[in-house]
């Protein structure tokens, strides 16, 4: 059972209102469909109640005249992630307090496990710190990160021989890109810019602003840009304004998960290399559900290199029907068909 209470600070010789919720079942992880049952006690100082206000994430859900009353939320109209819900209880003399607790929502299925087959393995720039990788109309892009180090690269149709490239400047740490109606997009690290590109020429477009703390993966639907921040949270922002127009938190059966990186979107699902890990997950682009968890881990026996960091590079090729994968300072570029 979930359960809080609070008084506030005397005003007037008058306390204000006291609440408790308490929630059933009591774990603060609930799978979504679960019902929820919540029970609302106040106690009031010299004063008699007026009304109390049951919400969740700040959208009521009912309005009450009693000082004890019970409520049934069902979960599965309730998105995945972390939740708030609270109370607003008003006596008559105008007094007000606010309460909250909080739980959170996983999904109510445990991702597959899939397995992988390696179509074909390239040669890839051993020195390449990789943070994004795409094709675009059957060109294959790469975007590097690194101080001093970060650019973006175009191949030709081998996917190995470099014929354009753009540096960034040394101040800046590059990190995912995406491609969407003739524009390249690459985040940074910590710096909140990202800048865009005309696609054949990588010349520099423009520049803009985005709000997360860290920028990651960046990916696209068609519509909008899709970007990671290593958190559990990925964002869909504007492709003109730049602003974020929703938000959703991946989840499987057990949790949040973090530390989400390099983005590929394919088929209403979007593909995640998870940070110091060497698997993927694919997700539903829009619920935040885990589906499939891909344990790549095989691919490591290819390598004997100890200066290999971990798997970050996720690429669709729609006409082969395939994804390349590769990681930072991989000397091999692997095309694989994922079950």
């Amino acid at each position: 059972m979930i359960g809080f209470s609070a008084c506030s600070n005397k005003i007037n010789k008058q306390r204000k209102p006291v609440t408790n919720i308490l929630i059933t079942p009591s774990n603060k992880t609930l799978r979504q469909g679960n019902e929820i049952s919540v029970f609302v006690q106040a106690k009031l100082f010299n004063a008699k109640l007026d009304r109390i206000e049951l919400f969740i994430d700040n959208q009521i859900l009912t309005i009450s005249e009693k000082e004890n009353f019970s409520y049934i939320l069902q979960t599965k109209d309730l998105v995945l992630g972390h939740h708030s819900i609270g109370t607003k209880t008003y006596n008559r003399l105008g007094q007000s307090s606010t309460h909250y607790a909080q739980f959170l929502i996983v999904s109510d299925i445990e991702p597959q496990k899939p397995g992988f087959r390696i179509e074909k393995i390239f040669n890839h720039q051993p020195d390449f710190f990789t943070q994004g990788l795409e094709f675009y109309k059957g060109k294959l892009y790469e975007g590097t990160g690194n101080y001093g180090a970060s650019k973006i690269v175009l191949y030709d149709s081998s996917k190995e021989k470099i014929v354009k490239e753009k540096k960034l400047e040394d101040s800046f740490f590059g990190e995912g890109i995406t491609l969407l109606n003739g524009k390249l997009y690459q985040l940074t690290y910590k710096s909140q810019k990202a800048f865009v590109y005309d696609a054949h020429t990588l010349e520099r477009l423009r520049e803009f602003s985005f709000s997360s703390r860290e920028g990651w993966g960046l990916c696209n639907d068609g519509k909008y840009l899709i970007m990671s921040n290593g958190s559990s949270i990925i964002h869909y922002l504007d492709t003109l304004s730049f602003q974020r127009v929703k938000s959703i938190e991946v989840c499987d059966h057990k949790g949040c998960i973090q530390q989400i990186n390099e983005l590929e979107y394919h088929n209403g699902a979007i593909y995640a290399n998870l940070w110091m890990t060497n698997s993927i997950i694919k997700i539903d682009a829009q619920s935040g559900q885990v589906l499939s968890l891909y344990d790549l881990s095989d691919l490591l026996s290819y390598f004997d290199n100890k200066n290999m960091d971990v798997m970050n590079g996720i690429a669709f090729h729609p006409s082969e029907n395939r994804f390349y994968v590769t990681g930072k300072y991989w000397p091999k570029l692997f095309a694989l068909t994922l079950e």
